[in-house]
């Protein structure tokens, strides 16, 4: 948007500036006046710099406010590709039409975005117009349009399913096809209007991935079992630019696989690989906690690992100190819980298998380190006075390892809330007892309570308790006034 508003006041400024000179419009510049291309191959150059928007110029493929036509009456059934001599960086946009300007029908397949991609192939029928709207976005200036007859993709129809050798780039067009009558349309879509047909004989048992290896490519594979193309039993079916079909095969074995297209804007040359299905490889997407301990319900996310991205059809999981879980199927991260009894180093086994039947193990090191301090006592004084400072003493023990600490006195107020009364740092050993002196003075405020409820309070110094629960003590005096 920002491009076109930029080049709006470009030309703005140029036609309001005077003695510049501007190139006339081409002779092609209207619907009304479209080039006529007669036989094929058609090649023609034009200078868009000089072209206008034509009114009612449809901008189902693109807008642009450079734009020229073409007309063309196929004379049999077949089809066709556009092209232009200019780079993809600086290709303009091209579709085409039937019908007339204002009530023009968009061709499916016929659709080139500006800077290259989209669809430039596409089929035609016997006496049918075709009308080309060629628009110069970016780079006006010359620029040769083409129309030329391409014929139809040898292997269309399934009867003429070309052979895939295993491990090996086989190149397809899907531009020059169509889907065939009776063609068995597989669950992962049902809305292409071109295929292709490959045929693998397997030499090999074991678990195969038939795969577009273009990742920009909207196509999708499909497998088969079968002989008639209406009575086929699918394996699996995927759009493959991102995840493979994924088969099991034993030697000799014969599928069939069918790539279509599955977006009218995207009917681009492609390879089909036929290659080992991947290994999976589970792993956890996360442990928590960070640091666990024996008080802790471990919680175990666990993704099977599979570059063919199938979600997790069952498995196990072994916790390292004689136990183990199922993992369950799941879309998504399989979760799972487990508390262990002591600390120490174990090793997780992860087992993890998909529905096509493929399975994987990885092993990973989980360490249990319980830390966990207790404020076990805090002693005050049974009674006081407003006025009065009493000794409080705080004990901290600890049955781990010897620990930084962090020990706060807090009092309480008429509200709930507490105010800090004093904070001390410390070292307790292990097996050991901290004890942490303070005073405190009684006021107005605790008499008005009629007590002063004190609140001892421990933490780690640098890490979380495992067991926080132990981690506090109140004590009461009460108050009165002086």
């Amino acid at each position: 948007m920002r491009a076109l508003t930029i080049a709006a006041a470009v030309a703005l400024t140029a036609a309001l500036a005077p003695g510049i000179a501007h190139a006339a419009p081409p002779s092609n510049d209207d619907f009304a006046n479209a080039t006529t291309i007669g036989a094929l191959p058609f090649s023609s150059t034009v200078d868009t710099r000089g072209a206008t928007r034509d009114s009612g110029e449809p901008s189902h493929c693109w807008w642009s406010s450079n734009s020229v036509w073409y007309r063309f009456t196929a004379p049999a059934d077949g089809f066709v590709r556009m092209t232009t001599d200019r780079p993809d960086e600086q290709k303009p946009a091209i579709s085409a039409y039937t019908g007339q300007l204002g009530a023009l029908t968009w061709t499916p397949g016929a659709c080139q975005y500006p800077h290259g991609g989209g669809s430039n192939t596409f089929a035609v029928k016997a006496g049918t117009t075709y009308h080309f709207l060629l628009q110069d976005t970016y780079s006006a200036g010359p620029v040769t349009f083409g129309l030329e007859v391409v014929p139809r993709a040898a292997n269309d129809d399934f009867a003429s399913a070309a052979e895939v050798p295993f491990d090996t780039d086989v190149a397809a067009d899907p531009g020059p096809a169509s889907t065939e009558a009776g063609e068995t349309r597989p669950k992962c879509e049902s809305w292409s209007t071109r295929s292709l047909w490959f045929r693998y004989t397997a030499d090999r048992a074991g678990f195969t991935a038939a795969k577009v290896t273009q990742r920009s490519s909207g196509a999708t594979v499909a497998v088969y079992r079968g002989t008639a193309v209406n009575a086929l039993t699918e394996v699996d079916c995927r759009n493959s630019s991102h995840d493979p079909a994924v088969f099991t095969t034993t030697p000799g074995e014969v599928f069939y696989i069918r790539v279509a297209d599955d977006d009218d804007y995207g009917a681009t040359p492609l390879t089909l690989r036929v290659s080992e299905a991947p290994q999976l490889k589970p792993y956890l997407v996360y442990r928590l906690p960070e640091h666990p301990g024996v008080f802790d319900e471990v919680r175990f996310g666990i993704e099977p690992g599979d570059p063919a991205g199938r979600y997790i059809a069952g498995g196990e999981i072994r916790f390292g100190d004689g136990t183990s879980a199922q993992i369950p199927a799941t879309q998504g991260a399989a979760h799972i819980t487990h508390r262990y009894a002591a600390d120490g180093d174990y090793e997780v086994t992860l087992t993890a298998r998909t529905a096509d039947g493929r399975s994987g193990t990885s092993t990973l090191p989980v360490k249990i380190e319980t830390h966990d301090v207790t404020v076990s006592n805090v002693v005050a004084p049974a009674t006081a006075k407003v006025g009065e400072t009493g000794d409080v003493q705080v004990s901290v023990t600890n049955a781990r390892y010897a620990e930084a600490v962090v020990v706060e006195l807090l009092r309480q107020r008429w509200d709930g809330y507490h105010d800090v009364v004093s904070t001390v740092r410390g070292h307790v050993a292990k097996d050991g007892t901290l004890t942490v002196p303070s005073k405190y003075t009684y006021s107005e405020d605790d008499a008005k309570l009629g007590k002063a409820t004190l609140k001892a309070r421990v933490r780690l110094d640098g890490r979380e308790d495992n067991n926080p629960a132990d981690n506090e003590r109140v004590v009461e005096t009460t108050v009165a006034a002086g």
